[in-house]
């Protein structure tokens, strides 16, 4: 982190964001315990949408919220790869690859003609489908140069993927209960049908530790198809010869470090108490991501959308959920 002087303070910039947010966190995790059917998580979310909507936040929270959303989030994944084997996560990927594979190629192509046959732009139309079906903002700013989006394009695109994910930590868990879904059934349905990484995997903890970790797995094989749809873009859009130099920035190489913690837990190279600690800190960093998620919707920018984009976000929603849970039960 760079240190530079803010208000005649040595901390580092991210500093006041981060202090922001860990309050948030425990505060969260307080109500969480009083109210454990509402959850940290949600209440993390809650707190930060309130906070974001009610009160001028200072310029300098921006710093931390971001390293919170940016670079905690890849750091709490890669934590969270101690509670899995090796074993595990071929298992749950052998299980859940066909469904990632035909929600993502049907949610694509669905929202697209969807925009179409609501004369939405294409841009926009593939930003909100892409974002959708695989990763969320991550998806998003990756494709953004490819498909040539405007600025408001992207913001709408964000707004609308970020308003789905809130839409989808409340009612999944709700519908996985009342379907008596197993974890592992409702961690690939999360996994497989949640937009951005860090939701996906809050709602699978918001069910249970298990389904916490099995949505991890199967939303990380999922970012992985970034990649191909990156190459496929510019050929679509004939742009061949455009932005070959987003294909290695837009991978996700924290998976492979998750993939090397897995690996070490699997053959015991991992003493049992610092298992039980990055097990425990990956928990509060993922509720501190859900703190920062919250501090970054403005209530006011989804109500300005109008209901193209959010109809088209809502088909995109519903499609990929179905399909994934269809295939999954």
């Amino acid at each position: 982190m760079q240190h530079d002087i803010q208000k005649g303070s040595f901390l580092p910039k991210e500093a006041w964001g981060m202090i922001i947010i860990i309050l948030i966190t425990l505060l969260s995790k307080g109500l969480g315990s009083l109210f454990p059917l509402i959850g940290s998580l949600l209440f993390a979310i809650i707190i930060g949408v309130i906070l974001k909507n009610t009160t001028k936040l200072p310029s300098s929270f921006e710093p931390g919220i971001q390293f919170t959303l940016k670079t905690l989030l890849k750091v709490a994944i890669v934590f969270l790869g101690v509670g899995l084997s090796l074993y595990d996560i071929l298992l749950i990927g052998q299980k859940a690859l066909w469904v990632i594979f035909l929600s993502v190629s049907i949610g694509i192509s669905v929202t697209y003609f969807v925009g179409k046959w609501l004369r939405i732009d294409k841009r926009l139309s593939l930003l909100i489908g892409i974002g959708t079906s695989i990763c969320g903002a991550t998806a998003i700013s990756a494709v953004k140069g490819i498909v040539g989006a405007k600025e408001n394009e992207t913001a709408y695109a964000l707004s609308t993927i970020v308003f789905f994910n809130l839409i989808a930590f409340i009612m999944y868990p709700i519908i996985g209960h009342l379907l008596h879904m197993s974890d592992l059934s409702f961690g690939i349905w999360a996994g497989t049908a949640v937009h951005d990484t860090s939701s996906a995997i809050a709602v699978g903890y918001a069910y249970g530790d298990e389904a916490g970790e099995v949505a991890t797995t199967v939303k990380l094989a999922r970012t992985l198809f970034l990649i191909p749809v990156m190459f496929c873009l510019p050929f679509f859009l004939r742009k061949r010869n455009e932005c070959k130099s987003q294909y290695s920035s837009a991978f996700p190489w924290f998976v492979l470090l998750f993939l090397a913690v897995s690996v070490l837990h699997t053959f015991g190279f991992i003493p049992e108490m610092i298992e039980s600690y990055l097990k425990v800190s990956s928990k509060f960093m993922i509720i501190m991501v859900m703190a920062a998620v919250g501090l970054q919707v403005r209530i006011k920018d989804i109500t300005q959308l109008g209901y193209k984009p959010l109809l088209t976000g809502l088909i995109a929603s519903i499609t990929c959920a179905l399909i994934s849970l269809f295939l999954i039960l």
